[in-house]
């Protein structure tokens, strides 16, 4: 504390006024209390470092060592301001003090309490806790602070009220709890947070670096080669005018001598050679390969377009360039089509002699020739070509074809079409309101070419439309087979008897012999109207049942494991109408809901001997009594009377109390359990009218109940004698539609 400031100890000081300056500096040391409160964990002290090595990636314990160190140095700039600021506070109020005291010397004696503690004492403990404060601040460690004890008599100057009010202010005080809460979190937050951010930053940063750094090189790297090479340049243009004045005396005096030229020139393309043979080297090593790549790929592109073709030379000239022979096959099918005249679509002749001389001669040789992909044609380009070198009247035209066969030309395409067109244009109304498509049931093609112009070819669009709508005849040969009549074979063509016979007047079609050869000419348009009529609908798709045999159960046991449900599909259904009367129909499906299979548990567990298997017979009806197979009694009159059944024993005795099967699968209709008439006897229905009765079996033998289902060979009892009976036997009978059948035609 600066001495100047020290009050004069002879100075007397007014107990009020040395009180409150004194509070004031007891209101410091318990605020630096609360700072570093004894709840406060101590900090070990640290251990003296070693030379730190390189600067290296720091790990996470570096790290918490220095946040350590620099809150510690926090710490005790904190304790040095906290210091100076006491001696500050108690030097002006100790000023304030001794002002108040001379003011009031002069006047008005004032009367204060009685103290018990002077300003000597007052001062000596301010001097006791700054001496601590400074031993904190030069301790490695935050030493507890000094907290009198509550029995010492700290102010016994103030009265026992005044004591009563201060102690409830100092227990009022925080402890320093939530400070060192809040600077925890604040320290815990920044250090977390900042090192996210730095994280961040890094990885975010990396690759910007990465790439500052590789261009940095780049940059480094060509400066140095920009630099280089203009050294070496301006070097070269110096030595190169230099060697340009030497080489132009050396010309001049070589032009003196005539003679001497060449040696010159070759002395200085030798001298730039050997000058320059890293360059040279270097150019070549680049040049060379760059060269072989271009001209590699220039050979690929090359052969990749061109190709071996057949050049097609006709009547001694070039006509262009097939991929093969086919190709001319076919043209030469069109060049016949397009020249004939005589199609049957005309009523007068025609002068076809350029047509047959054209024909005779479709003859060609080929000749292999490597052409590019453009150069190629198809059968209609070779087709023109062969026509224009046929015959003199070529005109280029549009070909109408209907079906693949040439009708005639026409002058404009455009002309064809709206013939074509008109045909259906009635339709096309109706089309739209009822929502079908209507079409020709043939093809049209149009095709452009050269064709031969004559009346016989070429036709008007007038001339066009009139053949199209007018009916067209065919005739064809058909070959008689056993058993025709004129009616068989009009109904098999779709013709008339009067055409038959207008086709064949010389023929006697009563008499109609195998073999016989008949003309048959039908009438019909040359292009027909097609409707194309679509409806949908939706129908269920059934589902199956799946019988799963369960031997834990007994026979005629049923029970539903999985239940049913129908599927559902699309049925397109497409009707196709020719000239108004239905031609065909066809249905396309679509599955919409997959069905779901009926699963059902089927018992066959039996009491006696479980199931039987044997061979059924024709109408599917097994042997009902697999251990007796002798008749003792069968079907029909007796001597007692009518027979319903067939009696069914063992030869040589042993009948009674073998099983007793169900001959067919079905549903217990009755069960009997008598001594009189059949005994104890079942009734089973087969459905489709089928019935079968078993009587006589032995008392408590029947192992099934009415509405029971049973499947064939499953046991239903025991051979018996119970009822109307001699002896143990089975009595079968066969019931159809309520009338007693002969069991041998069912089980034999």
């Amino acid at each position: 504390m600066d001495n100047n400031n020290k009050p004069n100890p002879d100075k007397k000081v007014g107990a009020g006024d040395s009180r409150s300056a004194f509070d004031e500096i007891m209101d410091g040391f318990y605020d630096l209390s609360a700072l570093y409160s004894p709840h406060q964990p101590k900090q070990e002290a640290p251990k003296p470092k070693a030379e730190p090595p390189k600067p290296t990636a720091q790990s996470p314990k570096d790290k918490e060592a220095q946040r350590r160190e620099k809150a510690e140095l926090r710490r005790k700039l904190e304790m040095q301001a906290i210091k100076e600021d006491i001696e500050r506070r108690y030097s002006q109020q100790l000023e304030a003090a001794q002002s108040n005291t001379e003011s009031t010397d002069g006047g008005e004696k004032r009367t204060h309490e009685p103290v018990t503690m002077s300003f000597e004492n007052e001062r000596e403990t301010v001097r006791e806790e700054l001496s601590r404060i400074d031993e904190m601040i030069n301790s490695e460690t935050v030493a507890e602070p000094v907290v009198p004890p509550e029995d010492e008599p700290v102010r016994a100057a103030h009265s026992d009220d005044e004591e009563q009010e201060e102690q409830p202010e100092r227990k009022s005080r925080p402890h320093g709890s939530l400070y060192e809460m809040i600077s925890e979190l604040g320290d815990f937050v920044l250090t977390r947070v900042g090192f996210a951010l730095t994280l961040i930053f890094k990885v975010i940063k990396y690759p910007f670096a990465k790439f500052a750094k590789f261009f940095n090189r780049v940059t480094e790297s060509t400066k140095l080669r920009i630099r280089k090479y203009m050294a070496a340049t301006l070097d070269e243009t110096a030595f190169f005018r230099s060697e340009i004045r030497s080489a132009g005396k050396s010309i001049r005096k070589a032009f003196r001598h005539p003679l001497s030229l060449p040696s010159v020139l070759v002395h200085y393309i030798r001298k730039a050679i050997l000058r320059h043979r890293e360059l040279l080297r270097t150019a070549a090593n680049i040049a060379l390969p760059a060269a072989a790549l271009v001209i590699f790929v220039l050979t690929i592109n090359y052969w990749n377009s061109v190709t071996f073709a057949l050049e097609v030379i006709y009547n001694g000239q070039g006509i262009g360039y097939i991929s093969d022979e086919s190709v001319y096959i076919e043209a030469t099918d069109l060049v016949k089509e397009r020249l004939s005249s005589d199609k049957g679509l005309l009523t007068d002749k025609v002068n076809v002699e350029a047509t047959v001389a054209a024909a005779s001669n479709l003859d060609a040789r080929y000749s292999l020739a490597l052409v590019s992909l453009e150069e190629l044609n198809d059968a209609q380009a070779i087709s023109d070509k062969m026509i224009e070198n046929s015959v003199d009247n070529l005109t280029h035209a549009c070909g109408v074809y209907v079906d693949g066969s040439f009708i005639c030309a026409v002058k404009n395409e455009a002309d064809a079409k709206t013939v074509f067109y008109d045909i259906l244009s009635p339709y096309e109304a109706d089309a739209k309101a009822n929502d079908y498509v209507v079409g020709f049931a043939e093809s049209i093609d149009y095709v452009q070419g050269l064709y031969r112009d004559d009346k016989s070819i070429m036709w008007d669009a007038a001339k066009l439309e009139q053949t199209m709508k007018s009916d067209k005849i065919t005739s064809t040969a058909y070959t008689a087979s056993e058993g025709d009549t004129i009616d068989s074979i009009a109904e098999k063509f779709g013709t008339t008897e009067e055409l038959l016979k207008n086709a064949n007047p010389d023929y006697d079609f009563g008499n109609i012999a195998d073999g016989d050869s008949i003309t048959v000419t039908t009438v019909s348009k040359y292009v027909r109207v097609k409707k194309t009529v679509t409806s949908s609908s939706v129908r269920d798709i059934e589902f199956d049942t799946v019988k799963q045999r369960d031997a834990t159960k007994y026979s005629g046991y049923r029970k539903v494991l999985q239940a049913g449900v129908n599927g559902s599909e699309r049925v397109t259904k497409t009707d196709i109408y020719i000239d108004g009367v239905l031609y065909d129909t066809d249905y396309s499906y679509e599955t919409i809901n997959e069905p779901v299979d009926e699963i059902i548990a089927v018992g066959t567990k039996t009491s006696y001997g479980g199931v039987y298997i044997g061979s059924a017979s024709a109408k599917g009806f097994l042997w009902p009594a697999p251990s007796c197979h002798y008749v003792s009694s069968p079907y029909g009159w007796r001597s007692s009377g009518w027979h319903n059944g067939m009696d069914l024993t063992r030869g040589g005795g042993g009948a009674l109390g073998t099983p007793v099967i169900a001959s067919r699968s079905g549903r217990v209709e009755v069960v009997q359990r008598s001594n009189s008439g059949y005994g104890n006897m079942v009734l089973i229905n087969h459905g489709d009218g089928y019935k079968t009765r078993y009587g006589h079996m032995v008392s408590g033998s029947i192992t099934v109940s009415v509405g029971e289902y049973v499947e064939a060979g499953q046991t239903i009892g025991k051979v018996g004698s119970t009822g109307n009976s001699t002896g143990p036997h089975l009595h079968f009978e066969v019931i159809y539609n309520g009338e007693t059948q002969n069991p041998k035609n069912y089980i034999s």
